[in-house]
């Protein structure tokens, strides 16, 4: 009997901490959303996915730093709009750009350069246009770049936008880019 009871407790043990271990899970690290067919949209598309973990645009850099680690070439120069330094981290597949605010570096553009980070519509370097204009639909423009916006206004140079840089109908860079002077 006592056996049977402390089996039962060891049990009981290992359930709580499978529970809490799940409920420490990481909240960024998401199942994507499938947004195929959905118009583009700045809270869901404004975003870069790597390794499962959606990091926005307009938040301190902090996090995406950390977890991308040290393998960054640095660049900084006098910042055009605020009392600081626009930064710029380069890794081997992603660019993230930022902008001061006070003692924070936002973050204002991601540079995808390689297959380890997608947009939030799984779009990696190396996709077709095709497969572009199906995560995204046909409403966008071209100035040699495909750029997505909410409102499709080419002339509102800043919205915040995704542009893909196509050659031969093939991405070869994607821009996530939120200009520091929008809203």
């Amino acid at each position: 009997m006592k056996k049977a009871v402390r089996t039962i407790s060891v049990l009981l043990v290992l359930a709580m901490l499978a529970a809490f271990a799940a409920c420490g899970s990481d909240p960024k690290k998401e199942e994507p959303e499938d947004l195929a067919g959905k118009p583009f949209n700045n809270e869901l598309d404004m975003a870069v996915v790597i390794n499962g973990k959606k990091y926005p645009v307009r938040v301190d850099s902090k996090q995406i730093l950390a977890d991308l680690g040290d393998g960054y070439e640095y660049g900084e120069t006098v910042s055009c709009v605020y009392e600081g330094y626009d930064k710029t981290y380069t890794y081997p597949d992603i660019v993230v750009s930022t902008v001061p605010d006070g003692d924070t570096d936002i973050i204002e553009m991601f540079t995808i350069n390689g297959k380890s980070a997608s947009t939030t519509r799984n779009i990696t370097v190396g996709a077709t246009k095709e497969e572009v204009i199906a995560a995204y639909g046909d409403n966008y423009w071209d100035d040699g770049y495909m750029n997505y916006t909410e409102s499709g206004d080419e002339n509102n140079i800043s919205e915040m936008r995704i542009q893909f840089e196509l050659e031969n109908d093939v991405v070869k860079h994607i821009f996530i880019y939120s200009p520091s002077y929008s809203n």
